[in-house]
């Protein structure tokens, strides 16, 4: 592999056989070399192409402006990660991560906490995630002697969802879990109750709840119908169809854009399944 540019001692940009840039990571794979040298395909640990050029400037400069240890740690915290999710993360956590712990470390220093207001609904509805993210916060610590607030787990943990989502960006992510969370309000609220998250209808209605959001605000719902299952739906399951109505007379409201009733077919059982289990 020849370097094209070295970003710092342990990343490099080169070009793979189809001419495309990638970036190699591997500790030391740059020490004492610069841009012409070649790099023995032993020394890389990690490599992925860039998509586009702004992609590569946005590496080029966070790299050239963040501290080798901080790049190191936020790797060995990504193949963590992915061990510990059975995924593969898209590349952009990389500069993602990278980018937001550099100016979350920065912060701490200096005594300054962002709120978090999706905290509580991160930790229920990503507990994987979370708990990555509260290891990357012990990592910190160990790594940097700085603590940072559990506030800054909630965000780490929302960059390791939204790399596992595809074409996804951090608002969407966010908005995708506030709106699970307003839609379990209105359940609870309609109903009630105190819907218990340790049941595994609740975690089975959240993870439906997510999907149909991100669905939803990408406007990809399912427009099949099925006039027979939608009236036995609502005779087999009135009250929690009529949650169901609660919940599309919400999104119309704020998002301008119904349901549809294939989608309603399915919220209405998730509902009636995770009331049941009260």
């Amino acid at each position: 592999m020849i370097i094209e540019r070295v970003l710092n001692n342990n990343v490099i940009s080169s070009l793979n056989q189809r001419g495309e840039e990638v970036i190699c990571m591997g500790k030391g794979i740059a020490f004492q070399k610069k841009s012409g040298d070649v790099v023995e395909d032993t020394l890389i640990e990690k490599e992925f192409v860039l998509k586009d050029s702004v992609t590569s400037q946005q590496f080029q400069q966070l790299f050239e402006d963040v501290p080798a240890e901080e790049i190191e740690l936020v790797k060995k915290i990504v193949d963590y990660a992915e061990k510990e999710l059975q995924v593969t993360l898209a590349p952009t956590i990389y500069l993602n991560l990278t980018d937001h712990m550099h100016y979350a470390i920065m912060r701490a220093k200096e005594g300054i906490e962002l709120p978090n207001p999706l905290l509580f609904e991160t930790k229920k509805f990503y507990p994987k995630e979370f708990r990555i993210a509260q290891h990357t916060l012990a990592k910190i610590s160990d790594y940097f002697s700085v603590t940072l607030p559990e506030s800054e787990a909630g965000f780490i943990a929302f960059h390791i969802v939204n790399a596992q989502q595809q074409h996804a960006d951090m608002s969407t992510t966010m908005e995708t879990t506030e709106m699970v969370r307003n839609i379990l309000r209105i359940i609870s609220r309609y109903f009630g109750i105190t819907l218990n998250a340790e049941t595994l209808s609740y975690q089975r209605i959240v993870t439906h709840l997510q999907y149909f959001a991100q669905r939803y605000l990408e406007n990809k719902l399912s427009e099949e119908t099925d006039e027979f299952l939608f009236a036995l739906i609502q005779s087999k399951y009135p009250k929690a169809f009529q949650a169901v109505q609660r919940i599309n007379d919400f999104l119309i409201t704020r998002y301008d854009r119904p349901i549809g009733e294939s989608e309603m077919i399915y919220l209405t059982i998730h509902i009636e399944r995770v009331v049941q289990e009260q």
